[in-house]
């Protein structure tokens, strides 16, 4: 039997977010920030820091990722607008 420690961190954002991103010319990392508060306002901050390949990656597949929803959403929309011009 092979027994691994795994450890997991989720975050859920809300509209409320503050994010901010900073690309340093010194240590050659992009730091990505969210900040916001909890409701029963005590104040939670978020901090990454990636090389800057992994942040290239991140922005590209994120890129890619919201196009394709975007172009979903377009096709989901014109498909309902078919539908209803069919009844």
């Amino acid at each position: 039997m092979k027994i691994q420690k795994t450890n997991a961190l989720n975050v859920e954002c809300g509209t409320e977010v503050y994010l901010n991103t900073y690309v340093s010319h010194w240590s050659g990392n992009v730091e990505l920030k969210f900040n916001g508060y909890e409701s029963d306002g005590s104040e939670y901050k978020l901090n990454v820091q990636l090389p800057l390949d992994k942040a290239r990656a991140l922005a590209k597949e994120l890129t890619t990722d919201l196009e394709n929803y975007d172009k979903e959403q377009a096709a989901k929309a014109q498909r309902e607008l078919e539908d209803a011009d069919a009844e």
